[in-house]
């Protein structure tokens, strides 16, 4: 299999945990940063995994890279989910996937020299427009930034910057001793939003039935999510793997999304109340379309 077909069906599995997220945070009481801490906090698990794979202590400057952009992690995941919170699934991950790949063609070349064809350049472009197309919110008549839009763009460029760091961190390290130093540094930036008060009373006043509420879907979430992250973290470690590529490919989840979105509107529409008349579906589609395109140019560049 192929890190182009690991990373398609990666973003499949974080189509789903994406729609999941917009019904925990969106329809219970879970503050945004409660979320992130009970996502983050349970990274440490993955210290299981040492007694069967293996994990080597790696060089300082290494340690310090990879705690770092575990912990960078757990400040994007707030972020998105706090454009969750405010702004419809079917938005905010367009945009992600959007500007993701327009952040790490900057990011990919300043941290890892790594440089794109000139029909990957013009990718790039179609992506914008896409993006675009697919942030805008349809209000009487008028069309509009939804509210969201500046916190789902500075989560796809911490996402960017994340995966460039994990990318740079696989130059040198083996696939697991990565992943757990990664995992160790999620663990780390957890315990950080315990030193603001505000954040301490948000996560530990959550009350005991929205964690039984939320329980049967925090857990095969969480499981999904993790399963998404290893595929997508293999696929980066893979020789001659490209960090823009990779996230380029994004373009799919939000495809899925898209499809989930309209499936799960019409069976619980008093979970996903996502804008799907026939105009924004089409605006949608055409969006989508453009970004195909941008993916194609990609991958044949």
């Amino acid at each position: 299999m192929s890190w182009i077909l690991i990373t398609i069906v990666a973003h499949f599995f974080n189509a789903i945990v994406s729609i999941m997220d917009k019904h925990l945070v969106s329809n219970t009481v879970l503050k945004p940063v409660a979320y992130t801490f009970y996502s983050g906090i349970f990274q440490v698990l993955f210290l299981l995994l040492i007694p069967f794979v293996g994990f080597t202590l790696p060089k300082i400057d290494l340690l310090f890279i990879g705690i770092g952009t575990g912990s960078l992690f757990i400040l994007t995941l707030l972020i998105f989910y706090k454009a969750l919170k405010i702004s419809e699934a079917s938005r905010v991950i367009p945009v992600i996937g959007a500007t993701i790949p327009i952040f790490t063609v900057f990011l990919s070349y300043i941290i890892l020299g790594e440089l794109l064809s000139v029909n990957q350049l013009f990718a790039f472009v179609f992506f914008i427009i896409g993006g675009f197309l697919l942030s805008l919110k349809h209000t009487r008549g008028v069309f509009s930034l939804f509210p969201g839009f500046k916190l789902a763009v500075l989560a796809g460029f911490l996402f960017a910057f994340y995966y460039t760091l994990i990318k740079l961190l696989y130059l040198d390290l083996g696939f697991f001793d990565g992943f757990i130093l990664l995992q160790i540094g999620g663990f780390v930036g957890s315990l950080f939003l315990l030193i603001s008060k505000s954040n301490r009373e948000k996560i530990f006043s959550t009350p005991d039935t929205i964690k039984k509420n939320t329980a049967y879907l925090f857990i095969p979430n969480k499981i999904l999510a993790a399963t998404a992250a290893i595929m997508i973290f293999y696929a980066i470690s893979i020789q001659g793997s490209k960090i823009s590529i990779i996230n380029s490919l994004q373009a799919f989840q939000y495809v899925f999304v898209l499809l989930l979105a309209i499936i799960l509107s019409k069976k619980i529409p008093s979970l996903f109340h996502e804008q799907l008349n026939k105009k924004i579906l089409k605006m949608k589609i055409t969006a989508i379309i453009i970004i195909g395109i941008g993916l194609f140019l990609l991958t044949v560049g």
